[in-house]
């Protein structure tokens, strides 16, 4: 390998590690959701918690819920 095709690798190299150092630093500091998205999402809950919403099947609702026993403890226990 001649000397150009070395450094351009190590500049290819240097530049995906900083893309990535980047990218884990965004990820890091963005949060997912803030207070008032969920306090919106909460009030557009249909009446009956445990029914499943449109967009979900039955099987996914459940697996859903079952990862948030503390909210929906009385429909699992079904």
């Amino acid at each position: 390998m001649n000397t150009i095709n070395k450094d351009i690798l190590i500049y290819i190299l240097l530049a995906i590690a900083i893309l990535g150092l980047i990218w884990t630093v965004y990820g890091f500091f963005k949060q997912p959701y803030t207070q008032e998205q969920y306090n919106k999402a909460l009030a557009s809950e249909q009446g009956d918690i445990c029914a499943t919403p449109s967009g979900y099947t039955d099987k996914e609702w459940k697996q859903h819920m079952s990862h948030h026993p503390d909210r929906y403890a009385q429909c699992l226990g079904e």
